[in-house]
């Protein structure tokens, strides 16, 4: 007998295979595992990311502190003995007027750490004393202990009556971390530096000379050093107490300023490997004729 369609069962409801109705809980677990390495990952990367820029803009901060320092040392060796002998009327006898208060006597003394002079700095009409000196990581000048070492600047007007190396002072400006405090021997252009004090972050924590310091003319350059017409190297120091102090100061044609700096060592230094930025700032000046 032929049923008819309203005669006929209706199909059973299909039921799903176990497990495809979701996620089973060691799926759950792998997945949530795999993304949290991924997210790790990117973590860890934003973070190195973020400390590199740290230590290039620790960079880009001391070559700008450096180069402002250097560029105004360089103003100051132009000016040197502006206004000098030659502006007045001194019969030619020059030394006998190096106390004039209205005198400019140049360089007055010139040392790998230290150099005086005298000129109009501002050109505001009065003759400056200025002097930069180097001190150590304990203030003392001459520097004996060790670096990172202070560069620092005075300027003050010159008191007439007074010897231009007795000239007061008021260091105002400073620049840190320098760590080049050479005083080479005779006939030597590096050597004599100090050492630099501290450990690296990294490798046990050897000490930062042996590191830092392992090219020797890092800590050995001379802060201060000057040449004559031909380029020679003029030792040093030299002062104008003397006769030949004073042929000696003018014999000289230029003064170079050579800066190494050297990054704080709780800011700024690369997460990935402890290395602290160095940067080395050259500044030359010099003299008018």
């Amino acid at each position: 007998m032929k049923l008819t369609d309203q005669q006929r069962p209706l199909p059973s409801p299909s039921v799903p295979a176990s497990g495809e109705g979701g996620f089973s809980l060691l799926e759950l677990i792998v997945s949530s595992v795999i993304l949290m390495i991924v997210v790790g990952v990117a973590v860890n990367y934003i973070a190195v990311a973020t400390q590199r820029s740290k230590v290039e803009q620790t960079k880009v901060d001391l070559t700008q502190e450096g180069r402002a320092f250097v560029d105004e040392f360089e103003r100051d060796i132009h000016q040197a003995g502006y206004p000098g002998c030659a502006v007045f009327n001194t019969g030619g006898n020059c030394s006998a007027h190096l106390n004039d208060g209205t005198m400019a006597a140049g360089l007055v003394l010139v040392s790998n750490t230290q150099i005086i002079l005298e000129g109009d700095a501002d050109g505001d009409g009065v003759v400056d004393s200025i002097q930069y000196r180097l001190v150590d990581s304990a203030g003392n000048f001459p520097p004996t202990e060790s670096c990172p070492c202070t560069v620092q600047r005075s300027q003050v007007a010159k008191v007439a009556g007074t010897a231009p190396t007795a000239q007061a002072t008021n260091f105002s400006q400073e620049l840190q971390n320098v760590v080049n405090s050479g005083v080479p021997p005779a006939g030597s252009v590096y050597g004599g530096g100090l050492p630099i004090a501290g450990n690296v972050l990294f490798a046990g924590g050897s000490s930062n000379d042996a590191y830092y310091a392992a090219v020797s003319t890092f800590k050995d350059s001379p802060l201060i050093s000057v040449f004559d017409q031909n380029g020679s190297v003029i030792a040093l120091p030299v002062d104008d107490t003397t006769l030949a102090g004073q042929m000696a100061l003018a014999n000289i044609k230029s003064v170079r300023l050579t800066i190494n700096l050297l990054g704080s060592g709780t800011s700024g230094y690369d997460i990935k490997n402890g290395v602290r930025p160095v940067v080395t700032l050259v500044g030359n000046g010099r003299r008018n004729n």
